[in-house]
Parts: structure tokens; sequence; C-alpha cells
């Protein structure tokens, strides 16, 4: 991964609180979203601000399915986020699962001592 830059840095965390502050208000207008508590892990914008990933971990529901009726409804999560973010170019979403949880308990049952 790329070290981000402190801009970079900055604008994604304010896209992550506003896509959380999103998802909170219109889940339960967003069909496939019911019922599935959503957490926004890490968003990594590119260096000139036009695309974002955004990372997830969802309880209650695949993460697959999640992560694909976040991605149908990308477009109305990128014009809700253009509106607030102060920016030049506002960046366009990708969703993507974030397997960091998974990955670091695998890593720490290698760990432990059996």
């Amino acid at each position: 991964m790329k070290l981000l830059n402190n801009r970079t840095r900055r604008v994604g965390e304010n896209v992550r609180a506003l896509l959380s502050n999103i998802l909170l208000q219109k889940k339960n207008s967003i069909v496939g979203l019911d019922n599935s508590m959503i957490t926004i892990t890490e968003v990594q914008p590119t260096s000139d601000l036009r695309y974002a990933k955004v990372f997830i971990s969802c309880m209650g529901r695949n993460e697959e399915e999640v992560v694909k009726v976040l991605n149908e409804s990308s477009n109305l999560f990128s014009k809700l986020v253009a509106k607030e973010l102060r920016t030049k170019y506002s960046p366009k979403l990708s969703f993507f699962t974030d397997h960091s949880f998974s990955q670091a308990l695998k890593i720490d049952n290698l760990i432990k001592p059996k």
C-alpha cells in the first residue's frame, strides 16, 4: 500500500465520517441494507482525490452482498458526499470488504501457544 500524505489522509477521514452519517440516516431507504450493522473501517482516496476505496465490515449479513448493494448505490453516496465535502473534486466511491480483522485473527491463532 502506498503511503498517504496528510491531505489525502485528512480527506479520507472526512469522507469516512460523512459516509458513516449518511449510512445512519439513509440505511433504511436503501433496499438490501436493512438489519445489517455496517462499519466503515477505512477510506483510501487516490492522490488526485478523484477516486476512493471504501473498506467496510458488516455484521448481520453476508459482507459480499452488502458490498454489492453499496456499489450499486455508490453514485448516490458520491453525490451526498460531494454536497458536504469542500474540495475541488469529490471522489467516486468503490466499496470493498475489509479482511484485516479476519487476517489478524488468523495471525493471533498462529501466535498463541497451544
